[in-house]
């Protein structure tokens, strides 16, 4: 799209996705940089590509759990494709390619936050991010749908996220 100056006219899409970079890149990148050393830009950039549909769609009410999931299926990806029949179980679900393992502030933080949360929500939480265990175990094993899981999963994320904000 051009304007009658003959530059390139920004959409609302693209002031979005401009903002949510100016927000997020530097916190983005601190974050990767702790976590994947070197391929900080690579998944920095492919990131932010990757981010581009969910700015058009709308308001991002999470933007650093969005960025945070796009990067974790990224490095997942890359895993994959490196060495696909090395990967144990637990690789295919979180890869172990931190560069330096999370401080002791980080710990302390997480687990205040996932000590904070609902009963209902901690006890999925901790069985999905933890146990690694797939929704229909959870599901099985507290005898309750796999939608209900997916719920309680969801609220859990939302309220890791809105902990992270404060």
């Amino acid at each position: 799209m051009s304007d009658r100056s003959g530059g390139v006219k920004e959409t609302e899409a693209d002031a979005g996705l401009h903002d949510l970079y100016r927000a997020y890149s530097g916190w983005l990148t601190a974050r990767l940089r702790k976590r994947f050393g070197d391929e900080t830009e690579d998944l920095a950039q492919e990131a932010w590509v990757r981010a581009t549909p969910y700015s058009r769609r709308g308001v991002i009410r999470h933007p650093k759990a969005l960025l945070m999931s796009i990067v974790e299926n990224l490095a997942i990806d890359r895993a994959r494709r490196r060495s696909p029949q090395s990967l144990s179980p637990a690789d295919r679900i979180a890869p172990r390619t931190l560069a330096d393992p999370p401080s002791q502030v980080d710990m302390v933080l997480l687990k205040q936050i996932v000590m904070g949360m609902p009963p209902r929500l901690q006890e999925v939480f901790v069985l999905s991010r933890f146990a690694h265990l797939e929704y229909q175990e959870i599901s099985d094993r507290l005898g309750i749908p796999v939608t209900t899981v997916q719920w309680r999963m969801i609220k859990a994320l939302e309220y890791c996220a809105a902990q992270l904000r404060l």
